[in-house]
């Protein structure tokens, strides 16, 4: 399993977090109030998960997210409904549904999880599958992203390979 590190600006917040995610069996290794105190725990780890919402006092959830290491994901939790999508990063709305939320922080703290930093030539597949959904199912970019995620989370399958999937199904 990945680290998973909470990063919120209230304790109490951030240690209630805590007690969700621990309550659906998985170990918060780190809690901290900044993006900038994660950004140097993720230097001293391999690998790891880090939830955090969307906008921090020093930085965005995107910032963070562009700034860690390979083999980093980050769950942005959004109380406005904002979306943004990055290789590495997804965002909740906020309420969260907990089964949701607890199978998406399962799927990212596995050893499987494909939503890592990727490969020009992944992107590429994944970009196609976006435009395919939509011009088939007629889509915004960013319905079809997070379609996308939800098909591979669902699955257990890579972002890749749920892409691959797409355009096969399609084509």
């Amino acid at each position: 399993m990945k680290d998973i590190i909470v990063v919120y600006p209230s304790r109490n917040a951030a240690m209630k977090l805590r007690a969700l995610i621990e309550k659906g069996g998985y170990h918060v290794s780190h809690i901290c109030a900044h993006g900038s105190t994660a950004l140097e725990i993720a230097q001293e780890k391999r690998s790891g998960v880090i939830i955090c919402p969307f906008v921090m006092s020093d930085m965005s959830s995107a910032d963070l997210a562009e700034a860690l290491p390979v083999g980093f994901d980050v769950i942005a939790l959004s109380k406005n409904g904002s979306e943004q999508y990055m290789g590495n990063m997804l965002t909740l709305t906020m309420p969260l549904n907990l089964s949701d939320f607890l199978q998406t922080v399962g799927i990212l703290a596995s050893s499987q999880s494909g939503f890592t930093k990727r490969s020009e030539s992944d992107s590429d597949y994944i970009s196609k599958a976006k435009e395919a959904l939509m011009s088939v199912k007629g889509m915004s970019e960013m319905q079809a992203h997070k379609y996308l995620q939800k098909i591979s989370m669902n699955s257990g399958k890579k972002l890749l390979q749920t892409a691959m999937d797409i355009l096969d199904e399609l084509n």
